[in-house]
C-alpha cells in the first residue's frame, strides 16, 4: 500500500471514531459539559481532515484544476473558524457565546466558496478557457448572496436584537445556498463519467446530508429542542463523514476531456442571464422591505441602505464585466482584421506564384521547341565544318555557326532557370497577431 493510500485510510479510520464517538455522545450521555465537549471537538476533527484532504489533492494538480482544491481548503478553514469558535466560548471558557454573528457567517461562505470551486471544473481539460470572466461572475454573484444574508438575517441580530427572528431567517438562506451546492453538484454529475462521475455522486450526497441535517439542527434551536452534544449533532456528523470518503477517493483523478453535453457558449450565457437576474432582483428585494409591515422602522432603514450601497456596488462589477468584454471584443476585432489582411497578402502571393508558374511552363514549352531546330543547326553546321570538299572560309562560317546556336542555347538554359516552374513554396506572413 502506498504512502497516499495509508494517510488516506487513516483519515477514513479517524472520521469513522469522530462518528462512533459522537453517536455514544448523543445516545449516552445528556445535557452538560461532557456532551458539549464532544459535539464540538468531532467538528474540529472532520475540519482539519477535510483541510488535510483538499491540500493533499491540490499537490497533484497544476494550472485552474488547483484553484478547486484551493477554494475548498477556503471554504473548510471558514468550517473550522466556526466550529473553534463553539469550541472556544463553549469549551475553553465555559460561557454563552456573546452573538453567533461570526460563526454563523463562516458557515454561510462555505457553501459560497464551494460553489466557486465547482467552477473550476476540475474534470475538464478546458477549464482555463473564459476563467477570466467566471471569477467576475462569481464575485457578482458571491455578493448577492451576501446582500440576502445582511439584508434577511443580520439586521434581526444587529439591530433589531431579534434572535427569534433571525434562526430562521439564517436556516432557510443557508439551506437555499447549500442546496444550491447540490444541484451544481448533480449537473457535474451528469456530465461525467469514471472516477470523477463517483466523487461528484458522492459528493452530493453528502452535502446533502450535511444541508439538511444543518437544517433540522437549526430549526430544533429555533423551538428551543435543541442542547450541545444532542441527538441532532449526529446527522451533522454522518455528513461530515461521506464528505471525508468523497474527497478521500479524488486523489488519484486527473483532468480529462469533457463530455460535449454542453454548449461553453450557453454556459457563459447561463452566467450573464444570473448575474443579470440579480442585478434586477435588488430592486425587487427594496419594494418588498419597504411595503413590509411586520419589521421594525430601523430594520427597514438597515435593509434600504444595504440595497442601495449594493447596488452601487454591483453596478461596478457589471461595469467592469462590460469594460471586459469590450476589451476582449477589442481584441478579437483587431485578430480578426490581422487574420484578414495576412489571407489578402497570401491570396496575393498565390496569384503572383502562379503567375510565375504559367509564365516558367510557357517559357519551358518555347525553350523546347527552339532548342530543338537549334540541335538540328548544331548538328548540320558541325558536319558542314567537317566537310573536306569545303573552302577554309566556308568552315570558318559553320564554326560561326555553332558558336551562335551555343549562346542561343545557353540563353534558353539561363531563362528557363530564372523562372519558376511551380509555386511549392510560398513566404507566408512573419509578423505575430496584435495583442492587447
Amino acid at each position: 500500500m502506498s504512502l497516499l493510500a495509508r494517510k488516506k485510510s487513516l483519515c477514513l479510520l479517524i472520521a469513522v471514531a469522530g462518528v462512533v464517538l459522537q453517536a455514544i455522545s448523543s445516545l449516552a450521555f445528556k445535557e452538560g459539559y461532557a456532551a458539549t465537549v464532544v459535539s464540538d471537538i468531532v467538528p474540529l476533527v472532520f475540519s482539519f481532515l477535510l483541510i488535510y484532504l483538499c491540500r493533499q489533492n491540490s499537490r497533484s494538480y497544476t494550472g485552474p484544476s488547483r484553484m478547486f482544491w484551493h477554494l475548498n481548503i477556503a471554504a473548510f478553514v471558514f468550517y473550522l473558524l466556526s466550529n473553534f469558535y463553539w469550541f472556544y466560548y463553549e469549551v475553553v471558557r465555559r460561557v454563552r457565546m456573546p452573538t453567533p454573528l461570526f460563526a454563523d457567517g463562516a458557515v454561510f461562505l462555505m457553501p459560497a466558496l464551494m460553489l466557486a470551486a465547482l467552477a473550476f471544473r476540475p474534470h475538464s481539460e478546458s477549464a482555463a478557457s473564459d476563467l477570466r470572466f467566471r471569477r467576475l461572475d462569481f464575485a457578482f454573484l458571491l455578493s448577492w448572496w451576501l446582500c440576502f444574508y445582511f439584508y434577511f438575517a443580520v439586521p434581526w441580530l444587529t439591530v433589531a436584537h431579534d434572535l427569534s427572528s433571525y434562526n430562521p431567517a439564517y436556516n432557510y438562506l443557508v439551506l437555499a445556498e447549500q442546496l444550491g451546492v447540490v444541484l451544481a453538484l448533480i449537473v457535474l454529475w451528469r456530465k461525467t463519467i469514471g472516477g470523477w462521475r463517483r466523487f461528484y455522486g458522492h459528493a452530493c450526497m453528502a452535502f446533502a446530508v450535511f444541508a439538511l441535517a444543518n437544517f433540522i439542527q437549526g430549526h430544533a434551536i429555533s423551538v428551543g429542542k435543541y442542547y450541545s452534544g444532542g441527538i441532532y449533532d449526529l446527522p451533522i456528523a454522518f455528513g461530515e463523514l461521506w464528505m471525508v470518503y468523497a474527497f478521500a477517493i479524488a486523489s488519484d483523478l486527473q483532468p480529462a476531456p469533457e463530455l460535449p453535453l454542453a454548449d461553453p457558449e450557453r454556459q457563459g450565457l447561463w452566467s450573464a442571464r444570473l448575474g443579470m437576474l440579480a442585478m434586477v432582483s435588488l430592486p425587487l428585494i427594496a419594494s418588498y422591505g419597504y411595503l413590509e409591515n411586520t419589521a421594525p422602522g430601523n430594520v427597514v432603514a438597515f435593509r434600504l441602505r444595504l440595497i442601495l450601497g449594493a447596488m452601487l456596488f454591483l453596478g461596478s462589477l457589471c461595469f467592469l464585466r462590460l469594460y471586459s468584454l469590450d476589451r476582449e471584443l477589442q481584441r478579437l476585432v483587431s485578430v480578426t482584421e490581422f487574420s484578414y489582411e495576412s489571407l489578402k497578402a497570401l491570396q496575393e502571393r498565390i496569384a503572383h506564384a502562379q503567375k510565375l508558374a504559367a509564365l516558367g511552363r510557357l517559357a519551358s514549352g518555347a525553350a523546347h521547341e527552339i532548342n530543338n531546330p537549334l540541335t538540328a543547326i548544331f548538328g548540320y553546321s558541325g558536319l558542314l565544318a567537317d566537310n573536306p570538299s569545303i573552302s577554309p572560309e566556308e568552315r570558318h562560317l559553320a564554326h560561326e555557326i555553332q558558336d551562335q546556336v551555343r549562346l542561343a542555347q545557353a540563353a534558353i538554359t539561363s531563362m528557363r532557370a530564372s523562372v519558376p516552374a511551380s509555386p511549392a513554396n510560398i513566404p507566408g506572413p512573419s509578423a505575430d497577431p496584435p495583442s492587447r
